[in-house]
């Protein structure tokens, strides 16, 4: 009896404390966190009701307990959704809530059958929980989040395994009361169960924040904030170091766009952080998607593109130019057509880094831009029936 109460007193402390710890880290930016904090909140609540509400009728603890039950898996549930991403399901979800919490306090104040109470919360609490994790399964893709989903299931397992055992160990006559329950063998096992996989369950949740924290202040420390792409920094750390891997063979552009002071000056900057933004939209999507691609600062950008020859990159960058030509800006306020000019190299086997295709492909943009602007040019030996704005220069023409 002794261990009974031990468990009953430290359980829904720690699920509190917990709670509590996952709303402190809610500050920090992490949006699941407040939900996981409202979940464990919820759920020490459920187990502390009996021992906080010792005045009120036995059928008004066990309402109040499941209602926070209930709310407690919710909110697991919407954390989980959150975090990747999905949709929330709030009124499905909800319904689900209010119909297992009509039900569990008919099975009480009616029926006043322990059991099938009992039942119909572990049931109802678990489908809060698949729900959650069915709709994320496409995207559990790191370790540390299929970490957490195997946690979740690994709950919801319990809460299964635990109603089977009720339903098939038991009858309706076995436990004539809430105190019948609450010194029961079956209750010592489920709070027991409940503080191990719950405070497993909280660890992996924290580990999880903490990697979120430091990914978020990686990616700030080598992203651009405007555009998202790849800084100077982000870029240097993510291509090939020639010194210790085999030849990375690919093509490199330089790029930027044409006249763009005149955007600023005429339009004013927030139309030229706008041009910028619809640049590297431009970029992104016209670039292969293993692409690397970088805002270098102002508007000069630079890519590698693993494993490209320079022809499929030279057609790449002319599709990307021939777009960003065809603009219509004015609904941001920019009343002419803006263009780019593009200087394309590839890797050679003699280069020391990546700087030595991106110092030629540089050459080639300022070809580009003696050119007139709004060209692309390779490096190369001139080729006829070059596409129109495509030119392809040999070295000695980028010397001269």
């Amino acid at each position: 009896m002794e261990s009974h109460d031990n468990f009953a007193y430290l359980l829904p402390f720690i699920f509190f404390v917990f709670g509590c710890t996952f709303l402190f880290l809610a500050r920090w930016g992490s949006a699941s966190s407040r939900y996981w904090g409202l979940g464990y909140i919820g759920t020490s609540l459920g187990f502390a009701s009996p021992l906080i509400l010792t005045a009120a009728p036995i059928p008004a603890q066990a309402i109040v307990s499941n209602g926070f039950f209930l709310a407690g898996f919710f909110f697991y549930g919407h954390a989980f959704l959150v975090r990747f991403g999905r949709p929330l399901l709030v009124t499905e979800r909800m319904l689900l809530c209010g119909a297992a919490f009509l039900g569990i306090s008919y099975l009480i104040l009616v029926e006043r059958d322990l059991r099938g109470e009992l039942a119909v919360s572990d049931i109802s609490c678990s489908i809060l929980l698949i729900i959650p994790l069915w709709q994320a399964r496409h995207h559990i893709r790191r370790p540390i989040d299929r970490l957490l989903a195997v946690m979740v299931g690994l709950a919801v397992a319990d809460n299964l395994v635990r109603v089977s055992a009720l339903l098939i160990l038991t009858s309706s006559e076995s436990y004539a009361s809430l105190d019948d329950f609450l010194s029961s063998d079956y209750a010592f096992f489920m709070q027991m169960t409940a503080s191990v996989f719950g405070f497993l369950l909280a660890l992996t949740v924290l580990g999880t924040v903490m990697l979120d924290a430091v990914w978020q202040h990686r990616h700030a420390a080598e992203h651009d904030p405007l555009t998202d792409l790849l800084n100077r920094r982000g870029f240097e750390r993510l291509v090939p170091d020639f010194r210790k891997e085999s030849f990375p063979s690919g093509a490199v552009l330089v790029c930027d766009i044409d006249h763009f002071k005149l955007v600023n000056d005429r339009f004013g900057h927030a139309s030229g952080d706008m041009v910028i933004v619809g640049f590297a939209s431009a970029l992104r999507d016209g670039l292969p998607a293993d692409s690397l691609v970088a805002r270098f600062g102002g508007e000069e950008f630079v890519a590698f593109l693993p494993g490209a020859t320079l022809v499929q990159a030279g057609a790449s960058c002319n599709a990307i130019r021939l777009a960003f030509a065809a603009r219509d800006w004015r609904e941001g306020g920019v009343a002419h057509s803006i263009t780019a000019s593009f200087g394309v190299s590839s890797t050679a086997r003699g280069d020391h880094s990546m700087h030595d295709a991106i110092g030629r492909a540089d050459a080639c943009l300022y070809a580009a831009k003696s050119a007139g602007r709004n060209t692309v040019v390779l490096e190369g030996q001139q080729t006829e029936g070059a596409p129109p704005q495509l030119r392809i220069v040999s070295a000695s023409d980028l010397r001269a």
